[in-house]
């Protein structure tokens, strides 16, 4: 299930000013306040983001609502995730081992760190669902992590450049604020970027063994959440295609999503009798399809998703997979439906 954690609503209900009936807002997510209270209950990422929205609309245009909730967060909300990364010796440590483990409280996007340059990354990698939730969630994830980064450093710390692959409506002042920089709209990619020299001072209270236990435990609780009925090629598609609106993702990047290394993927794919230029091409056949069931779309924003840089090249490989073009597919398929109903 593509979710997020309970902390995030709850939060974002409780910096909603202009709505003074919580009770609707908890509603439209379908908890209440009582069974929220296990911080490991999910929201399913859809309803999370027509809760932004609706909060946004109370707002609109000088929207505040989720970076006075990014201010808000604590590392020990997170339970042992969040104290994981206080105790970390180092920002760059903390960022280079704890991108595994953000699963545990958001299955709506995918995280990466590692430097370019003399900037230190950090990024997201989510599908690119245009609407205002979807917006405000991602601006909101980062304003979180930096929120974060802070109270292991100083409160400070600032960003040297965020960008965001959306472009959005309404005022911007609070995020200006808040990151201490003017945002980059329309970008390649979701990040953050600090200087290399703040990533690499010691945390203010980072222990290496303290880390080192929590990361354990950590290893524990993502083992947990695997599937156990899910074959090892159902999981590699669902990474790749967690990754293809960034473009086709390489061996590399979708092996360090799963937590293995390169040779290890590779290897395991070989004693299964499969490649993974197979499975890729299996996961944005997989997508393509799924996409095209919603009208919403249309055939260039599908061609993007599944990485395609051109529309004719995802024609052509729609065709190959499926013997119909994307428009004699969608066709077929609200034929089907008329006929049914």
């Amino acid at each position: 299930m593509t979710a997020v954690s309970i902390i995030y609503a709850r939060k974002q209900i409780e910096h909603a000013e202009w709505l003074p009936d919580k009770a609707a807002l908890w509603e439209l997510i379908g908890l209440t306040p009582e069974s929220a209270a296990d911080p490991s209950v999910m929201v399913p990422v859809e309803a999370y983001h027509d809760l932004m929205e609706v909060i946004a609309e109370s707002e609109f245009p000088d929207l505040k609502f989720h970076m006075k909730t990014c201010r808000s967060m604590r590392c020990d909300e997170f339970g042992v995730f969040g104290l994981a990364f206080k105790a970390a010796p180092t920002l760059r440590q903390g960022f280079q081992r704890i991108w595994r483990y953000v699963r545990l409280h958001n299955r709506a996007a995918d995280f990466s760190a590692g430097q370019e340059g003399d900037r230190y990354c950090w990024s997201m990698q989510a599908p690119n669902v245009g609407r205002l939730g979807n917006y405000l969630s991602r601006e909101a994830a980062m304003g979180t992590t930096l929120t974060l980064c802070r109270e292991t450093t100083t409160q400070d710390l600032t960003a040297r450049h965020v960008q965001f692959v959306h472009e959005r409506e309404g005022s911007i002042d609070s995020l200006v604020e808040h990151f201490g920089c003017v945002p980059e709209f329309g970008a390649q990619s979701d990040a953050l970027h600090f200087d290399v020299e703040h990533v690499d001072r010691p945390c203010t209270i980072g222990d290496t063994a303290i880390w080192s236990f929590l990361l354990s435990h950590l290893d524990q609780e993502v083992e947990k959440q695997c599937d156990p009925e899910k074959n090892f090629e159902t999981q590699v598609v669902e990474e790749i295609t967690k990754l293809l609106s960034g473009g086709v993702p390489q061996l590399s990047d979708v092996s360090k999503s799963m937590g293995l290394g390169g040779r290890t993927l590779q290897r395991r794919l070989s004693e299964r009798g499969q490649s993974f230029q197979s499975l890729t091409d299996e996961a944005r056949r997989q997508l393509a399809q799924q996409l095209i069931r919603s009208s919403t779309y249309s055939f260039s924003e599908i061609a993007f998703l599944t990485g395609f840089s051109e529309q004719s090249a995802f024609s052509r490989a729609f065709k190959r997979w499926s013997g119909q073009t994307p428009k004699a597919y969608r066709g077929a398929l609200r034929e089907r439906v008329a006929v049914e109903t």
